[in-house]
């Protein structure tokens, strides 16, 4: 079984998206040519950017794992 991230269903671990609300299970880079994508390598759900090219990832897209770059300047303390 693998939870989703985003709604917390327990889903089949064949599953590449969620059956409940359409989130990837599986955090992979999403660009055509990283041999990260071709070969099918599960990057850390953390991720937001591949670390073999620099693209953003499958979960970064969907909202899922964010990063630095996405807080604004009203919400830094200084």
């Amino acid at each position: 079984m693998k939870k989703c991230l985003r709604c917390n269903h327990e889903n089949d671990a064949v599953n590449n998206f969620c059956i409940k609300c359409g989130a990837p299970l599986k955090n992979t880079c999403t660009a055509r040519n990283c041999p990260n994508r071709e070969n099918d390598i599960e990057l850390v759900d953390e991720a937001a950017y591949c670390p073999l090219c620099g693209s953003e990832t499958l979960f970064k897209t969907y909202g899922i794992a964010s990063s630095s770059t996405d807080i604004s300047d009203d919400d830094l303390p200084f």
